[in-house]
């Protein structure tokens, strides 16, 4: 089952003995959407097709979300999908909606390295279970050497954060949810990307110990 298999993060917390608190900790960082991803990504959030399945949130909404910071970091790939081990016999393995990392360049491949972000969807709006892989994923980063990986989960138009720190072993939740659609007088959008903008930068601070 994987990382799937974990129904909530206190499932994750007991097993791997974590602790999970609720506070503050997302800031912003000024962040300019070029103006056709800014028109795009608001066609798409009204659009309903984009929300016929999970698959199509994915790929309609949060990764056209993601490429734009994606394209801002240059040092940063944004891994969709792919298959990402480090211990199955702990339920520590499965394939990620979204990993934010550096490439590893391996003989004459790439693959990926630790990362030091991981986004997830919050498929059917199951924000319980979505909580459970975001620690699981950012708990098998820990053990890889990431010193801190942050979490995003989101159903598209809702996003949450969280932040992993190995030393403490805490898992921080943010108590603020974030919202992509504008609304009269909110520039949501330009928040959720000054946000985003802002954890990008940190997790490129993050330091992998090998």
């Amino acid at each position: 089952m994987g990382f799937g298999s974990f129904k909530t993060d206190a499932e994750v917390a007991e097993k791997f003995n974590l602790i999970i608190k609720e506070g503050f900790f997302i800031e912003t960082l000024p962040f300019k959407i070029p103006e056709n991803k800014r028109d795009e990504i608001k066609e798409l959030l009204d659009d309903p097709l984009a929300y016929v399945s999970e698959y199509a949130i994915c790929e309609d909404i949060i990764k056209p979300i993601l490429r734009v910071l994606d394209k801002a970091y240059e040092e940063f790939r944004v891994w969709s999908h792919i298959f990402y081990e480090v211990d199955a016999s702990l339920n520590l393995s499965g394939t990620p909606d979204f990993l934010i990392a550096r490439p590893k360049k391996v003989g004459i491949g790439n693959l990926i390295d630790v990362p030091p972000l991981c986004v997830i969807e919050a498929k059917k709006r199951d924000w319980d279970n979505a909580w459970g892989q975001a620690l699981a994923e950012s708990y098998a980063a820990s053990t890889q050497g990431a010193t801190i990986c942050y979490a995003i989960i989101t159903d598209g138009k809702q996003w949450q954060f969280g932040k992993y720190t190995k030393n403490s072993l805490l898992f921080l939740k943010d108590k603020r949810n974030l919202q992509a659609e504008d609304a009269p007088n909110e520039e949501n959008l330009q928040r959720l990307f000054d946000t985003l903008n802002w954890i990008f930068a940190e997790a490129s601070k993050v330091v992998i110990e090998r």
